[in-house]
């Protein structure tokens, strides 16, 4: 056999491949579990975590002004954070009750909270006002320091989210915020 001829042969079997590959990439999707609860977020659109500043920038007190419902914070809970490069706590408060969750540091933006990603989305230049995400859409939340909420700074939150795959038409609201 020539080399051309077996050149024709290879390249025949080409279409033949390209449809086996793609059918064993199709069996690999799964279905979306029932089970794991809502997602908030289209897990198809590309999401980044910030890089903007470093953990600590984070530090201190927060006030979650809007969250999806069923995630690890609520609106209109307080959150004070205490963070270095490796990770810290999280102090949550609200509804007469506290909680205390470990935080570990996983790069930059991103982290680990009781066993759920959490991961910034977009924090403004000064650290008052911070949008915070899940890669698989199950939670997200705005915050901002207390007292320092802002119209322009919400809305860039909310934007944020969006840009991320975000429906930020399930986001609910704090009462009175």
């Amino acid at each position: 056999m020539t080399a051309i001829a077996s050149l024709r042969r290879s390249c025949s079997a080409m279409p033949a491949l390209a449809a086996l590959l793609w059918l064993a990439a199709c069996g690999g999707a799964k279905a979306p579990d029932p089970a794991a609860g809502p997602a908030f977020r289209d897990t198809t659109a590309p999401i980044a975590s910030s890089l903007r500043g470093a953990a600590p920038d984070l530090n201190g007190d927060w006030l979650v002004v809007a969250a999806y419902p069923g995630g690890p914070v609520r609106a209109g809970e307080r959150m004070t954070l205490e963070l270095d490069a490796g990770g810290g706590v999280a102090r949550i408060t609200g509804g007469g009750a506290a909680r205390l969750l470990p935080v570990i540091a996983q790069g930059r933006g991103r982290f680990e909270a009781g066993g759920a990603p959490w991961w910034l989305l977009w924090a403004d230049d000064g650290f008052r006002t911070a949008a915070f995400g899940a890669p698989d859409g199950a939670h997200g939340w705005i915050m901002h320091r207390p007292g320092q909420a802002a119209a322009d700074r919400a809305r860039a939150a909310r934007e944020m989210l969006d840009f991320n795959g975000y429906d930020t038409g399930a986001l609910e609201a704090a009462r009175g915020g």
